[in-house]
C-alpha cells in the first residue's frame, strides 16, 4: 500500500506514457491505470471510488470494448449496492465489456483452500450477477489462487482475482488467454490478460463450466435429456460419453 505521493513516483518510473489513478479507500482499493499510445488508444469514461471505466480501442485490429477495473469493497455492508451498480450499468453498456480487479469473492467452493466455510448466500450474490449480464468468469491457465493468508499457522488460499467477460467480449477476443502471477511482496498475485497471444491455445482447453450455469434451468434440462439417453458399454463409458454430450450442449 502506497501513499499518493509515492504513487506518482513510482509510476513514473514503469515506462507508460499516460496513467490515472483513484485513491484508495479507507486501507485499500487504489487502482491504477497504465497505458501506452502504440496502436492503443484509451479513454477513462469515468471514475469511482472503487471503479475506472475506460473505453479501450484497438486500432491496428479495430476492435474496441468497455474495461472497468474494479475493487470490490470487503464489507457485506457495502457489497450489495456494489454489485447492483455494477449490474445497472451493464444495461447502459452496449460495447464488449470486461471487469478486471479483486472482486473479494469467490464463485465456488474450489475457488477456497482450507479456509473458513463458505456461505453460499455470498456465492450465490456473485453468481447471479454473472447470469444478470451474461457474463462468464475466464479460464485460468496455470496457477489458480490469487490470495493468500497464514492467520494462526494455516495457510489459506483464495480466487478473489479474476477476469469476467461479457458475452460479447469473450466472442471479441475467442484466443484470450489468463494467467496468474506469483506470489511477491503481496498477499495478492497478479491477474494477467492476453487478448492477443503470439500462440493460440490448444484446442479443447478452453471450455470451462460455469458455477452459474446451475441455478439456470436450462442447464438442467440439458442434463436432464442427455441423461435419459443411456447408451451402451461398460457403466463408467456410458457415464463418460453422456458427460461429452452435455458438454457439447452447454458450449452450444
Amino acid at each position: 500500500m502506497v501513499n499518493d505521493q509515492n504513487a506518482d513516483l513510482i509510476i513514473g518510473t514503469l515506462g507508460f506514457s499516460y496513467y490515472d489513478m483513484i485513491p484508495k479507500v479507507n486501507y485499500g482499493g487504489e487502482i491504477w491505470c497504465l497505458w501506452n499510445s502504440i496502436k492503443m488508444e484509451v479513454l477513462i469514461l469515468a471514475k469511482e471510488s472503487r471503479a475506472i471505466h475506460c473505453h479501450i480501442k484497438d486500432t491496428a485490429k479495430s476492435k474496441e470494448c468497455i474495461l472497468t477495473t474494479i475493487y470490490t469493497p470487503t464489507q457485506e455492508r457495502d457489497k450489495d449496492h456494489f454489485w447492483q451498480h455494477l449490474k445497472q450499468l451493464n444495461d447502459f453498456i452496449t460495447l464488449p465489456r470486461c471487469i478486471i480487479g479483486d472482486f473479494n469473492e469467490v464463485i465456488q467452493p474450489s475457488d477456497n483452500v482450507r479456509g473458513t466455510p463458505l456461505i453460499v448466500h455470498k456465492m450465490h450474490q456473485f453468481n447471479d450477477f454473472l447470469i444478470a449480464t451474461g457474463s462468464i468468469d475466464a479460464n485460468v491457465q496455470g496457477r489458480i489462487f490469487t490470495w493468500k493468508k497464514f492467520p494462526r499457522g494455516q495457510l489459506i488460499y483464495e480466487k478473489l482475482d479474476k477476469v469476467i467477460f461479457r458475452e460479447d467480449c469473450a466472442h471479441l477476443f475467442p484466443n484470450y488467454v489468463v494467467t496468474n502471477g506469483p506470489f511477491a511482496c503481496s498477499d495478492h498475485a497478479f491477474v494477467l490478460l492476453n487478448t492477443e497471444p503470439a500462440h493460440q491455445p490448444r484446442k479443447g482447453n478452453n471450455f470451462k463450466y460455469q458455477h452459474s450455469w446451475a441455478q439456470c434451468q436450462d442447464t438442467h434440462n440439458i442434463v436432464k435429456k442427455n441423461w435419459k439417453m443411456g447408451g451402451q458399454g461398460t457403466p463408467m463409458y456410458r457415464v463418460t460419453q453422456l458427460l461429452k454430450k452435455i458438454k457439447l450442449d452447454l458450449e452450444s
